[in-house]
């Protein structure tokens, strides 16, 4: 049994962050008006400014881009990039 997300696709997405759980690995993102959940294991790579965080430190209306896997109808981060910049208005 392989249980490792190595084979499955890389897909990206950006947009803004709505919420963060990080005792629960979750993070969920809007992206064009559609609401995107994630799971965030604990080998996700986490980066704000170039470096390497804790998904503790990414916030609400924080700009990400983050490259996913898709699995049995869930998506599972890869990498969660907190994008430069203000986030739009709205």
């Amino acid at each position: 049994m392989q249980t490792s997300h190595a084979c499955r696709p890389t897909l990206h997405l950006n947009g803004v962050v709505r919420r963060v759980d990080p005792v629960g690995r979750e993070i969920e993102v809007c992206s064009g008006g559609v609401v995107f959940n994630f799971d965030a294991p604990p080998d996700c790579v986490v980066t704000l400014r170039g470096e390497r965080v804790k998904l503790r430190l990414v916030q609400p209306r924080d700009r990400v881009r983050v490259a996913y896997a898709e699995s049995q109808g869930r998506l599972t981060a890869r990498t969660v990039d907190v994008q430069p910049g203000d986030p739009p208005l709205g």
